[in-house]
């Protein structure tokens, strides 16, 4: 254990700390930080064991840039190549103008990153955080990281970027991205099947809240990722993205069998489009969609939404899901030429006017079973489609029983 004062570190940001720590930092090292300010610039610690950073216990630390990113560049901290890393308790202050860099941890074994809050608004075209686990039998953990000043319009910045090479699994847990214009979790880059082709780590999202991020708040593409008891928010129009603005809530990208549950998705008024709150790419297979609700006040803007897929991929399970909100026109679900779709034990009501139930297009197989629906247009509406109901009852248009 390394106290960095005790070797020199200025605590009140009037000297950077940098060579300091990379001459510290050694195997079965954690080199400690006790409550103060500590300049940084280019910071890169690289194949080492065992090894942190971390804030005294109750301590309030926070990083600070020596200069803005324009002449420190995108990167501040880079920690590669690491096993058993450990960052703790150190926020970063980014309230000064121009002053912000991207954390980029990759582990070869398991690593931890918690209780870190990014205070100030990132630099246009400087992302939060990338992280990726290399090793398929390794695990980490990245545990209360705060985002919440985002970046500005037209910027390229995401939140939290999980990068093609992550094998192993990484678990966000309790984590709070907000205002970011290309993504708040970027994770689908492992489940790419392209020329980029990922490795395919599972990516898990356990609680937080992902709020007015644009193209998607939370955004996965590994086999097996989840996204569970989260808190999904768009209530505002997010920064602009200079491909559009488009902030869905969760994203599926790529790959199959990712898990929705146990989530509150909430799409309002004040967002003039989107996607959807829940939405199936056409690169995306099969996915379940399970204990979740899906509130939707926008206009047009389904509560889940499974694109025309690429190829033969399957159709959604959705099962105890409840779909609410004063939206109007077009459908609550939207499915197209995805056989096999599953809607179960689930309740669809939308109150705005000639908004639709379900609408299943070039869709066969289907099973709609044990379901509720409560809305002003056709509850199931087939074109070109199979469909098996179950128990279901629906309200017509005129406010009847069918």
């Amino acid at each position: 254990m390394i106290d960095i004062t005790s070797v020199g570190g200025a605590s009140d940001g009037s000297e950077p700390v940098t060579d300091l720590i990379q001459e510290h930092a050694a195997d079965d090292t954690v080199i400690e930080f006790p409550a103060g300010t500590y300049a940084v610039d280019h910071l890169s610690l690289t194949n080492l064991h065992n090894v942190g950073l971390r804030a005294v216990d109750g301590a309030d630390v926070s990083i600070v840039p020596t200069a803005p990113a324009r002449e420190l560049g995108t990167t501040l901290l880079r920690l590669v190549d690491l096993k058993r890393f450990l960052f703790e308790g150190i926020d970063l202050d980014y309230r000064k103008q121009g002053y912000g860099g991207m954390v980029y941890v990759l582990g070869t074994d398991d690593f931890e990153f918690r209780n870190v809050t990014v205070r100030g608004q990132y630099p246009p075209d400087v992302s939060g955080f990338r992280f990726e686990v290399v090793d398929p039998e390794s695990s980490a953990i990245v545990e209360n990281v705060r985002l919440t000043g985002g970046s500005i319009d037209g910027s390229d910045s995401v939140g939290i970027y999980v990068g093609h090479t992550h094998a192993g699994t990484l678990t966000f847990r309790d984590c709070v991205v907000e205002n970011f214009p290309n993504n708040g979790i970027y994770a689908s880059s492992p489940g790419r099947i392209d020329g980029l082709s990922g490795s395919n780590g599972p990516v898990h999202v356990l609680g937080g809240r992902y709020k007015n991020n644009n193209i998607a708040n939370v955004r996965l593409g590994s086999t097996g990722s989840s996204v569970q008891h989260a808190t999904v928010i768009v209530d505002e129009v997010p920064p602009r993205h200079d491909n559009g603005l488009d902030p869905r809530g969760i994203r599926m990208r790529a790959r199959q069998g990712q898990l929705v549950q146990n989530c509150d998705v909430r799409i309002s008024g004040r967002v003039p489009s989107s996607s959807g709150g829940i939405v199936l790419h056409s690169e995306a297979g099969q996915a379940t969609i399970r204990n979740t609700t899906v509130t939707v006040d926008t206009d047009g803007v389904p509560a889940i939404h499974a694109l025309k897929p690429a190829d033969s991929q399957r159709g959604p399970i959705v099962e105890n899901v409840a779909v609410g909100g004063q939206a109007s026109t077009e459908h609550a679900i939207d499915i197209r030429h995805r056989n096999g779709t599953r809607i179960r034990q689930s309740r669809i009501e939308q109150s705005g006017a000639d908004r639709s139930g379900v609408r299943f297009e070039q869709s066969d197989d289907c099973v709609v079973a044990d379901t509720t629906f409560d809305v002003t247009g056709e509850p199931i509406t087939m074109i070109e489609s199979t469909v098996v109901r179950r128990n279901v009852s629906m309200k017509r248009p005129d406010g009847s029983n069918q």
